[in-house]
């Protein structure tokens, strides 16, 4: 649902890490010149480290910003969204997107240009977005364990500045080779699940612009847990087949069922969020009471 009321953005800190590179640094500046000609005054802050985005989100309501830009991918709104969270008087959040798999972006239809992000924010709609959390971190769009959680933690970083998505996609592979696929437990309300993979969803879209959880919003104040019941190579390739072509959550061993509460228990096995390791099994996630507002197209 997206407000009745608009708005006409002033003063904007925009949050860039400058690892980017020079092409996605271009977009920034297009941006920054773009928000000065609609009347905005702009702030660039280039973060250093992790926590980086978090820390100036958090402060940046009390700073005098009415608008904060996150200019990264998925993993950089997820420190901006978990700082807006708990600040005073916190901003709408805007997304440039920069990452390698822009899942917001493509949840919300948003082409990831310059000028589809300044025609968005100079439109000034926004939407009241609630987070989820999990182990005590927030996140915007899902939170995994299984395959999925393994690849991120092994995916080759230096690769994946390169190539983006392709290194996901080898490391997918040499995981679905040599991983163990142990057995989760979905414990959805106080029901047990059995699953090789599960997908907490608040976004309908992973991995891009594909669909898992069609019923998915991320203004609801429900999760839709995805459970992916096979493991082993065959099945992982019907999967992501399946995902390619819009069809995973209709194959009759993926089961999507609607949740206010969820344990996922599974001895050691990592739990990621939007695209980032945050801990390991067992761990509870939750919708949040905490809500960010976020401008949309």
């Amino acid at each position: 649902m997206t407000n009745a009321l608009t708005r006409r953005f002033q003063h904007a800190l925009v949050v860039y890490n400058p690892a980017a590179g020079a092409r996605r640094r271009r977009r920034v500046e297009a941006v920054l010149d773009g928000l000065a000609r609609q009347g905005c005054r702009t702030r660039l802050f280039r973060t250093a480290g992790p926590g980086d985005a978090e820390t100036v989100a958090r402060q940046s309501g009390s700073s005098g910003f009415d608008l904060i830009v996150a200019a990264g991918g998925d993993g950089t709104v997820n420190e901006i969204a978990n700082g807006l969270a708990f600040a005073e008087s916190p901003p709408p959040l805007a997304v440039l997107p920069l990452g390698t798999a822009n899942v917001l972006a493509a949840e919300i239809g948003l082409t990831p240009t310059p000028k589809a992000v300044l025609a968005m924010i100079a439109g000034g709609r926004t939407r009241t977005i609630r987070l989820g959390v999990a182990g005590g971190r927030h996140f915007v769009l899902m939170a995994s364990a299984g395959l999925d959680s393994a690849v991120v933690q092994g995916v080759n970083l230096a690769l994946k500045r390169h190539t983006g998505q392709l290194a996901y996609g080898v490391e997918a592979l040499r995981q679905a080779l040599s991983y163990s696929f142990p057995e989760l437990t979905a414990t959805i309300d106080g029901i047990s699940h059995r699953a090789r993979m599960v997908v907490v969803c608040k976004a309908r879209c992973y991995g891009g612009p594909f669909q898992v959880a069609p019923r998915a919003d991320l203004s609801d104040e429900l999760l839709q847990v995805v459970l992916l019941q096979q493991g082993g190579l065959a099945a992982t390739l019907r999967y992501g087949a399946a995902l390619v072509m819009g069809r995973l959550p209709f194959l009759p061993d993926v089961t999507v069922v609607p949740a206010r509460r969820v344990t996922i228990s599974g001895l050691g096995v990592p739990l990621q969020a939007d695209g980032d390791l945050i801990g390991a099994l067992p761990m509870e996630i939750a919708v949040s009471d905490r809500t960010v507002e976020l401008v949309v197209p």
